[in-house]
């Protein structure tokens, strides 16, 4: 088990992550934040992968990439 920090450019985006559920898959391949005060999620694997999608209206935003 590790920690999730974010860039210190992201601090618009923290709040929206504050009070997130996060669920850890059951084999430790990855983590899935799910932020209470937006749609979407980022799901990060253990291998330093991640998937972003964050809803808006009728719009959907998806990055993939790789954490260091």
């Amino acid at each position: 088990m590790g920690s999730l920090e974010p860039a210190s450019a992201a601090e618009d985006v923290q709040p929206r992550y504050a009070n997130t559920i996060v669920e850890w898959d059951k084999d430790d391949d990855h983590v899935l934040l799910l932020p209470k005060a937006s749609n979407g999620y980022l799901k990060v694997f253990s291998d330093g992968k991640y998937i972003f999608r964050h809803y808006v209206q009728d719009a959907g935003v998806m990055s993939l990439g790789y954490c260091k």
